[in-house]
């Protein structure tokens, strides 16, 4: 598509624009009909098309019409590309619902098929090459900050009760692990929480140990299990009575829901614009919308459809604020130390309670590794 012609053979789109003349000429009625100043209208490429081509506008009285023919401002021209994408949606739609019983009676497609609505092709966040860079201790306070809805309810009912069912054992271990916990530290997390409730030790190693060790690949078929997606969260094994899994947004009643959000600090106003999103069965959207609010940001910029892409995104923007505020805060020390220097005794209180402020800015991850090539954007 340009400014002086949209013409298209592979699509059969040609909408060529009026002279300069002849707008000059229609100028009024270009005005009334597209609510457009004479300076815009001046500025704008005006196309004339068949009105059966434009029919939204021309039912909204937004376009000039004369002689069948439609005059189309270059910034509603989309409206006409959108219309032939889905007449011819439409057609393909109807070719292909008479082709499907021919396919479905092929046994080889017919698993290819059943799956293809929940299938995801995006990264599966299971070559790591951030291992063992986030400690134990972290995970607490990134959850609060970093973790999406559903890995933040696992974590706090973990927390809590100290025991989380298979299902939720899955979603978040899984999870964890494509943060880049190690085995080792799976283990110790694990089993050091579920010993703080009524499990022994010595059945924690007996009934648990073996289904980390097995998501791991280390057991049974060595299989290396990757981390749970939206859509597979969404689609398979609803929690019931008891579990913490699952998407909030999807399997939380709206009563719940909205309590939830509250105790997470969001706004009456936020809280009914995720609530919205819900109604409309618009699930992941409604974590977009959460990530935003979250993250004090306009538009999240990026397709949601992984807790962990969700994390690195999050990790991204938080640590970007803070290299922002450190530089911002480089040039007024500088300032401050040069007009006088402190005794000798005040220098090192001094040192001690700068390095004690920047440990305590930084958590201790290392985004540049954290970020390796293996997310992608």
């Amino acid at each position: 598509m340009t400014n002086s012609k949209i013409s298209s053979k592979k699509n059969e789109l040609k909408y060529h624009p009026i002279e300069p003349e002849e707008k000059k000429h229609l100028s009024s009625k270009l005005q009334n009909s597209s609510g457009l100043t004479a300076v815009v209208i001046e500025e704008q490429i005006f196309y004339k098309v068949p009105f059966t081509d434009a029919l939204e506008l021309v039912r909204a009285r937004k376009a000039f019409l004369k002689k069948g023919l439609v005059y189309i401002p270059h910034l509603e021209i989309v409206i006409l590309i959108l219309n032939v994408f889905r007449q011819r949606l439409s057609k393909s739609l109807a070719l292909t619902s008479r082709s499907l019983p021919i396919i479905q009676s092929d046994e080889r497609l017919q698993p290819l098929l059943s799956n293809l609505s929940c299938a995801y092709v995006g990264q599966d966040y299971s070559v790591q090459k951030n291992v063992g860079k986030i400690s134990l201790d972290q995970l607490d306070s990134l959850a609060t900050k970093s973790y999406p809805p559903c890995m933040r309810q696992l974590h706090n009912a973990l927390r809590d009760n100290h025991h989380l069912r298979h299902g939720g054992r899955m979603q978040y271990g899984l999870y964890l692990k494509g943060l880049g916990l190690t085995l080792e530290q799976a283990l110790l997390f694990w089993k050091s929480e579920f010993i703080k409730g009524k499990v022994e030790p010595d059945k924690f190693d007996k009934s648990y140990a073996y289904n980390i060790r097995h998501n791991f690949g280390k057991e049974g078929k060595r299989t290396d299990y990757t981390p749970f997606s939206c859509m597979k969260i969404i689609l398979s094994n609803p929690p019931g009575q008891g579990d913490f899994h699952g998407c909030p947004f999807r399997h939380s009643d709206l009563d719940l829901l909205k309590p939830k959000l509250q105790s997470y600090k969001i706004s009456p106003a936020e809280i009914n614009q995720i609530l919205d999103l819900v109604k409309g069965m618009h699930y992941q959207l409604a974590c977009q919308k959460y990530f935003e609010l979250t993250h004090n940001i306009d538009e999240i910029g990026f397709s949601l459809n992984h807790p962990n892409q969700y994390f690195i995104e999050s990790q991204k923007i938080l640590n970007s604020s803070r290299d922002t505020k450190k530089e911002s805060n480089q040039p007024e020390s500088s300032q401050r130390s040069q007009p006088s220097q402190p005794p000798k005794g005040e220098s090192a209180a001094v040192s001690t309670a700068t390095s004690q402020a920047e440990s305590t800015d930084v958590e201790g991850i290392n985004i540049e590794e954290l970020l390796s090539e293996e997310y992608p954007e």
